[in-house]
């Protein structure tokens, strides 16, 4: 089978400045922040030409969510790290972690998804989710896999795992 074009929907990664932030008096200082400690504990900060947010907790753990990259999801965080050096909150330039990529592909086949459910012990309860969901060891991922031939590749943490994932459904889903 033929690699498809895949495309990376959503990179969520964290880093820990090991550093108690305030936030009350972080967010006046950052563009783009919104903080509303009734509403939930951390600062949000959103770039408006995308749909990349980083957060702020008061332990200075960092979170970022909706980058399209590794790279980008890595750049969101270290922009917001430097904006705290500059600003004396912390001066640290912590390693950034990726905990999940989510990816698609779509193939130019329809699935069988009840027999797809009895080959690969995959769970397919169409009256719950219409897709297949397939859980994987070697590689660690998991499947949505759609009737349309769209797949939706979740829990990698890697671009190298990510191919490994699309290599795998790919072999296995020959036929």
């Amino acid at each position: 089978m033929e690699l498809p074009e895949i495309k990376i929907v959503n990179v969520v990664g964290s880093c820990d400045l090991k550093t108690p932030m305030n936030l009350e008096e972080i967010y006046p200082l950052i563009e783009n922040a919104e903080y509303d400690p009734d509403s939930y504990h951390c600062v949000y900060i959103r770039r408006p030409d995308t749909k990349r947010i980083v957060t702020i907790f008061k332990s200075g753990k960092l979170n970022t969510a909706g980058s399209k990259s590794i790279e980008e999801a890595k750049s969101a965080v270290l922009e917001v790290v430097d904006k705290l050096n500059e600003l004396d909150f912390t001066d640290k330039r912590p390693k950034i972690k990726i905990y999940n990529i989510v990816a698609n592909i779509a193939l130019n086949k329809k699935f069988d998804l009840e027999e797809l459910s009895e080959h690969f012990g995959a769970e397919y309860e169409p009256e719950q989710f219409p897709g297949a969901v397939l859980k994987t060891e070697t590689p660690k991922a998991t499947f949505l896999i759609f009737k349309s031939g769209k797949i939706i590749i979740n829990g990698v943490k890697s671009n190298e795992e990510l191919e490994s994932a699309v290599n795998w459904i790919l072999e296995n889903l020959k036929s």
